[in-house]
């Protein structure tokens, strides 16, 4: 841990410090800020079990994929589609990150970065933060196998996910130190994290192929091998600044584990009518859990500070810390669930689509408010088709999309860079990146 000290509190301290008290009373105080932090962060590796093969294409046309997906993409976003995909794909490899923050923007970072802040700048930048605190969160998937023919898909790929949150009063506190007669609460910080392995069977049955359109549905079975997992069960702390003295507590408990299994299961229906349209219903995770019984630990963190001034002759005796691990009892965490409705329509060399995206929960990158994505592919050449996409909604507000898909026979490689919280670079408070390789046949 690093030793600190705070300017601010100096200023609440008496004239005649002892110098090697006051450096333990620092790094104790420090650690009732940092254990908090740390313990948000470390989920940040509650994501959708969309493959890294399905989603590239999709993530270059802002996100809409329920209804154009075919091949082995239809696994990552409607398995009805399956049943509209005609010969072989084969999955080589395939890699999407997603990183975002809810508070500041590139520019706004790099603004700050390095510089001195004075009493203006301190509360502008405590004004980018919401109330709700400082929210990180991260989506990394990757594939590395996958074979589709015909209505049957079997594809791996691993999954990491994760979300905190820091109290914004811990930033007041940083910026602008604990002040006289102020009590500062850390209350809302939280943290969740996961990675799994996920093994899927998927199959596309056609329902009905009458004289202007053809409906399907579609299914995908999933084996969740989990990999790791941790969550802040319980988070709290406070730091109050008095006349002559200061009192502090921190604590924090989390659970983990090192492994467990479970399941998944997604479903899809969709809809091609003869005029060209087609539409695409998806819920993932109508069923989607992991029980967790490998290596179960609960570890609880505590700081405690009482009658803190450096007239105390003993602040070892007035500040007491506790770190705590044991095993404990298995438990079963659920995946997110939500619904995605798509259409999509093939207009000369440009194919249109739009997905409205609806979360039943608030976890990760899924929300409860509705997400409308929207985009364009256009087959430029057939070796060549630039796509470009705009998502607006959900917790993320709008965002930006460019994608680029590549053909040379067989091989496929698809790329996609996205733009989170912002249309530009430098507005945007997240970015995401795919990039995907297959061969069609």
């Amino acid at each position: 841990m690093t030793n600190s000290s705070h300017p601010s509190l100096r200023r609440a301290q008496a004239p005649l410090a002892d110098a090697a008290g006051a450096g333990t009373w620092d790094r104790r105080r420090l650690g009732i800020a940092l254990v908090v932090t740390g313990l948000s962060l470390a989920g940040l590796l509650i994501a959708a079990t969309a493959e890294a093969q399905g989603v590239v294409r999709a993530w270059g046309m802002g996100g809409a994929g329920t209804a154009t997906a075919r091949g082995l993409e239809a696994v990552g976003y409607n398995p009805a589609n399956l049943a509209f995909s005609e010969g072989t794909t084969v999955g080589l490899a395939a890699a999407a990150a997603d990183v975002h923050n809810n508070a500041l923007s590139l520019d706004r970072y790099n603004e700050i970065t390095g510089q001195y802040l004075d009493s203006t700048e301190k509360a502008r930048l405590l004004d980018d933060i919401p109330a709700s605190g400082l929210q990180l969160d991260a989506d990394l998937s990757a594939s590395a196998l996958g074979f589709q023919t015909g209505p049957f898909a079997v594809s791996f790929s691993g999954l990491g996910a994760g979300q905190g949150n820091l109290d914004r009063d811990y930033f007041d506190l940083v910026l602008n130190g604990n002040q006289l007669g102020e009590t500062v609460d850390f209350s809302n910080t939280w943290g969740e994290g996961y990675a799994v392995g996920s093994a899927a069977v998927s199959y596309g049955l056609m329902l009905r192929e009458g004289a202007t359109t053809r409906l399907s549905a579609g299914v995908n079975a999933r084996y969740l091998h989990g990999i790791y997992e941790m969550h802040v069960t319980d988070a709290y702390g406070t730091l109050t600044t008095g006349l002559n003295d200061i009192a502090g507590e921190a604590y924090v408990a989390t659970e983990s584990s090192s492994g467990g299994s479970g399941y998944g299961l997604d479903l899809g229906l969709a809809l091609v009518t003869d005029d060209g349209w087609q539409f695409g219903l998806a819920v993932d995770n109508v069923l989607a859990q992991v029980s967790w019984d490998r290596d179960v630990e609960r570890q609880e963190m505590r700081v405690t500070a009482a009658d803190v001034n450096l007239m105390n002759g003993d602040l070892d005796a007035a500040v007491s810390d506790a770190d705590t691990t044991f095993a404990t009892d298995g438990y079963t965490t659920e995946l997110p669930r939500r619904a995605r409705l798509g259409a999509a329509r093939q207009f000369g060399s440009f194919m249109v689509a739009a997905d409205y995206v609806q979360g039943f929960e608030d976890r990760g990158v899924t929300s409860t408010s509705p997400l409308v994505n929207t985009g364009v592919e256009w087959r430029l050449a057939s070796f060549f088709q630039p796509r470009v996409g705009l998502s607006t909604g959900g917790d993320r507000g709008t965002s930006a999309t460019v994608g680029v898909g590549i053909k040379a026979g067989p091989w496929r490689l698809d790329a996609a860079a996205v733009s989170r919280s912002g249309v530009t670079i430098g507005d945007n408070k997240g970015v995401g990146v795919a990039l995907g390789s297959m061969l069609e046949f």
